[in-house]
């Protein structure tokens, strides 16, 4: 009985240890750059994730957002938006619909922190440096290119604070690759 019951558990674990074999790709390497929707601007990124399982990924991001100053003028007087720069650090987890060795849609989200730097101008003033926490979330799709390559591209909104009381909200779009090892 006892032989019956090992035989069970090994035909249980083989096939088991064979497929975590097909994780050997596991760790990849991103990079992607895009514009920011509602405001004008762009956005870089680069980092490394890993993969927990074939459809949930955690990654860790550096990244550039940069907003453009506006200044629009009406009759009654105008509006300013000072933009500025946001360099930080992110965490994130991404959960896909099947497993990146097909095209998948994903959900993101995460948080991030760093420092931002409005624009200076006449109307602002001087330069700052502000720390920046922020969360986020967003979504959206990844396409193989080679076994181990891969495109993608997303949209994601970022919210958060800037110093002691200013509001952060950024949304940019990404397109980039991804290469599993």
């Amino acid at each position: 009985m006892r032989a019956l019951s090992l035989v069970c558990l090994l035909s249980f674990l083989v096939p088991a240890g064979a497929s975590a074999q097909s994780l050997a790709s596991s760790v990849s390497v991103h990079g992607a750059a895009g514009p920011t929707m509602v405001d004008a601007g762009h956005h870089i990124s680069a980092g490394v994730g890993y993969a927990v399982t074939p459809r949930v990924r955690l990654l860790v991001d550096f990244q550039r957002t940069h907003l453009a100053s506006r200044l629009t003028r009406h009759e009654r007087g105008g509006t300013a938006f000072r933009g500025g720069t946001l360099t930080a650090a992110t965490g994130e987890v991404r959960v896909a619909l099947w497993p990146s060795d097909r095209v998948t849609p994903y959900g993101l989200a995460g948080a991030g922190a760093g420092i931002s730097r409005p624009n200076a101008n006449a109307i602002f003033g001087p330069a700052v440096t502000n720390p920046a926490r922020f969360m986020f979330f967003g979504g959206g799709v990844e396409v193989p290119v080679q076994e181990r390559l891969s495109v993608f591209g997303d949209v994601r909104l970022l919210t958060g604070v800037e110093g002691d009381h200013g509001l952060l909200a950024m949304m940019p779009v990404r397109f980039g690759l991804a290469w599993r090892f």
